[in-house]
């Protein structure tokens, strides 16, 4: 299990209980309510990795692309 504490507070941004953060493949996006679900997407949002059933992978990259505006890092603006 992951320390959801750690990953909520090391996340650039948090939609829904999703923790979206850039990493050296693209962005990831973990499920803070489970644990479980972890996908990475490009920026354009094309799913690079995941775990996420069809249908959370769909929510988490909505997730994701609503949160670029937010993100510091100048590659996801």
């Amino acid at each position: 299990m992951f320390d959801i504490e750690r990953e909520a507070d090391a996340a650039d941004v948090i939609i829904s209980g999703y923790a979206i953060s850039g990493c050296d493949e693209g962005i990831r996006v973990l499920n803070l309510n489970n644990g479980k679900g972890a996908a990475v997407f490009m920026p354009d949002g094309t799913l690079i990795e995941s775990n996420m059933d069809d249908i959370e992978a769909a929510i988490a990259r909505d997730y994701m692309l609503s949160a670029l505006k937010y993100m510091e890092d100048p590659r996801y603006a």
